[in-house]
């Protein structure tokens, strides 16, 4: 009789491969970057990765597997935003949620991004924002960012198959 492992404990392996594979590219993407590799960030960066829309500070917090201070989650948060690994968006409800930038945003660099209003995910849109508006005399525009709010794809389709 051959001897095959049952498909919940090949299926648990391959996952643990998987996010093996993605916390080495963690490590990477951090250390070309010049930043540290901490634990904090490398748990920061796991769980936004594997997330199905962003996540505010507390879905964050709720999914690390081992509890973060509050200050170095938010100072974690800020520095892979400014790094360019995390999208910070904040909503009409005044929170933030932080979503995982592809590799080849972290020159992010000025450009529209799409809000699904529904589940929440950020998309990168391939158009620049709209030329610098004419500003005062003695006012200096930093960045502009646009975002362009509706529903994505698969949140409109499940909305028609209701």
């Amino acid at each position: 009789m051959p001897t095959t492992k049952p498909a919940p404990i090949k299926r648990a392996q391959q996952q643990a491969q998987a996010r093996a594979q993605r916390l080495e590219a963690h490590r990477q993407r951090l250390a070309e970057a010049g930043l540290r590799v901490t634990a904090a960030r490398l748990a920061v960066l796991e769980a936004v990765s594997t997330a199905e829309a962003a996540l505010s500070h507390a879905d964050i917090d709720a999914s690390l597997p081992e509890p973060l201070d509050r200050v170095t989650l938010y100072r974690t948060l800020d520095a892979l935003v400014e790094a360019g690994f995390l999208a910070r968006q904040v909503g009409a409800d005044r929170v933030s949620r932080f979503s995982l930038l592809a590799e080849a945003a972290q020159a992010h660099g000025e450009h529209a991004h799409f809000h699904c209003d529904e589940c929440g995910k950020v998309y990168c849109l391939p158009t620049r924002t709209p030329r610098v508006p004419a500003v005062p005399d003695g006012f200096a525009v930093d960045s502009i960012d646009l975002h362009v709010h509706g529903h994505c794809a698969a949140c409109t389709a499940r909305a028609r198959s209701r």
